[in-house]
Parts: C-alpha cells; structure tokens; sequence
C-alpha cells in the first residue's frame, strides 16, 4: 500500500508539509511524553527519512521546534507545556489572564509620578494615623 505525495514542479514543499510535521511532533510530545525520532516522524508522515530530517531541519530553522544537537530525540515545541496548562486550567474553570479583558485606567493620559504625589506620607514607626 502507497501514501501518495504531491510533487512540486520547483522542488517545493507540498502546501502544509511542514504544518503536518509539526503537528505530528506536537502530538506525539504529548500523547507519549518524549520526542518522536526521525523514523517515528517519517512513518507518522508517510515520507523517506531524509525527507523527515530535512522536515526538521525547516522547522528548526524557522524556530518552531528546538533541537539539542547531536541528539536524535531531542525535539521540543517552544511554549507547548504553557499551552497545555493554559488549557488544563480552562477544562477546570479557572480563566487565565488571556481571558479577562481588562478596563483601561481612567487616568491614563497621566504620569505615573503625578498619581504618586497625591499618595500622603505615612510616618515611619508611628501607629499609621500620623501623617509627616
């Protein structure tokens, strides 16, 4: 049984090549806990080991994974374990500071030292109610 792959005429990637390898790496970090080797996401993606490697590389280049070099396995997606909190948070209720819109301050056209000097001055060692 085949996988069929669509041929460029200029050599470029297939549209999404590199969005499906991503994906594959994503998923396979969180479903097993580990990085996937290069024969793990050549299976995953129906393509040659050379081409899963050069996959990687792109996508190491572009920064979208990152890569220990000279480890095979060290494969990680940048942001992925604060992703997955973010959304495990979610799942239990919480919102997360994305999720709350925030008013702007009335006062902001003034300057941060202009609302301190309207702060009065607490005595230092009195009982807080004497002013200097």
């Amino acid at each position: 049984m085949g996988v069929s792959v669509a041929i460029c005429p200029d050599g470029a990637e297939p549209a999404g090549r590199r969005a499906q390898a991503l994906a594959f790496i994503t998923s396979y970090l969180v479903r097993t806990g580990h990085s996937p080797s290069i024969g793990d996401i050549a299976a995953g993606l129906g393509v040659g080991r050379t081409r899963a490697k050069a996959l990687v590389h792109q996508l190491a280049t572009l920064k979208m994974i990152d890569r220990v070099p000279g480890s095979q396995r060290a494969i990680s997606v940048p942001g992925l374990f604060e992703q997955l909190v973010v959304e495990k948070l979610r799942q239990e209720g919480w919102k997360v500071d994305r999720d709350i819109e925030v008013e702007p301050c009335p006062q902001e056209h003034l300057s941060l030292v202009a609302i301190l000097e309207h702060v009065p001055a607490i005595a230092v060692g009195g009982s807080g109610d004497q002013q200097q």
